[in-house]
């Protein structure tokens, strides 16, 4: 398994159909954006997680300077959820962020995926909010 900084057509709707069906349709959410101007800048990394030829997760890793970065929309695809394909891409992210000299990382987690969170090593920051503020110390 691999992560992969999104680039061709294909990598970019594979990286919108696994974020849109995980985050807003399983969820009953509408109004997902395939050209929200966020996932073009600079210094945000659209990426997908591939195993093989299949692309089985989706995030964006956004380099915000001082060391920072946000992790946003993490998703799964549904029917491989629970195998540990999340703690590898996270784990993946997390090296990429290193790589980019980033120190912390910070998360709004949805609420179901706080436990998730938990187990890869983030504490909660900020629980007073619907999705809590979740932070990790990158070694």
């Amino acid at each position: 398994m691999k992560l992969v900084r999104v680039s061709s057509q294909s990598e970019w709707e594979a990286y919108h159909q696994i974020r849109r069906h995980v985050l807003f349709d399983l969820r009953g959410l509408s109004g997902y954006d395939d050209h929200h101007p966020d996932d073009r800048e600079p210094e945000h990394l659209p990426l997908i997680f591939v195993d093989g030829n299949e692309c089985v997760g989706a995030v964006r890793l956004d380099l915000t300077g001082n060391g920072n970065g946000v992790v946003r929309a993490v998703a799964i695809v549904a029917e491989r959820q629970r195998q540990g394909i999340g703690r590898a891409m996270m784990n993946g992210v997390e090296r990429l962020a290193m790589a980019h000299e980033a120190v912390r990382l910070e998360a709004h987690a949805a609420p179901d995926a706080v436990g998730f969170y938990y187990k890869i090593g983030w504490e909660i920051v900020d629980a007073h909010r619907p999705n809590p503020l979740m932070a990790k110390l990158l070694k």
